[in-house]
């Protein structure tokens, strides 16, 4: 959470800012704030418990990556739309080929611009089973996604409504990060599939949900 000012310069926790202020505070300082980066998914929430503040790096880190890569991927996607509006990539002769050429840059292009999305859908998931897993009882860490949330929740004697929405929130990007695993190891891309889950909102949705997710986890070991 962020404050104002006092007179001093200092934050003054009596008065926080508005949601509208948070968000522009964050996209101002999003490029020279990685360790914040997480803040915008996680609703601005401030953790307490060492878990949760290792959790938070690591998704501040994957949205880090996934920024850098999305910057990276705009600037040569331009590039390369600049040549093919002007023409200045083609070789006398070699017309066709240099087209050629320059689509299958393109390809790649769009395929790292997908890539990049699974792989932070993938490490953000990444993140939240680890954070399940540092504030389990159990001493088995081989214990798959599903089963160590499971197990936690009923350790706790969560209600029915509340394990519930959770579970369903889990088994949403779940979902995602196995279908992005399954493009790597099946055929070399699932076209299907990166039509449905890797896209910019899909990406957006997993990192706000597992934010939901690790606040509604604190809610419970407090």
């Amino acid at each position: 959470m962020y404050f104002h000012a006092d007179e001093k310069g200092d934050p003054d926790l009596s008065r926080p800012l508005d949601q509208l202020e948070h968000v522009q505070v964050y996209w101002a300082n999003a490029d020279n704030d990685p360790e914040s980066l997480a803040d915008l998914y996680l609703n601005f929430h401030d953790f307490g418990r060492v878990e949760f503040l290792l959790f938070k790096g690591r998704l501040s880190a994957t949205i880090l990556v996934a920024r850098s890569a999305r910057i990276a991927t705009s600037r040569l996607m331009a590039r390369l739309q600049q040549q093919r509006r002007d023409g200045s990539h083609r070789f006398p002769g070699w017309e066709a080929e240099s087209d050629g050429v320059l689509e299958e840059s393109v390809g790649v292009v769009e395929d790292a611009e997908k890539i990049a999305i699974g792989a932070a859908i993938l490490a953000a998931v990444a993140a939240l089973e680890l954070l399940l897993k540092e504030l389990s009882d159990s001493a088995d860490t081989r214990s798959g996604l599903d089963q160590t949330l499971k197990e936690f929740l009923k350790r706790r004697n969560v209600s029915s409504n509340e394990t519930e929405r959770i579970i369903e929130m889990v088994s949403r990007v779940r979902e995602r990060r196995n279908s992005f695993a399954h493009t790597l190891t099946g055929s070399y891309w699932d076209q299907p599939t990166a039509e449905r889950i890797l896209t910019p909102e899909s990406m957006d949705d997993t990192l706000f949900t597992v934010g939901k997710i690790a606040i509604a986890l604190e809610a419970l070991v407090d």
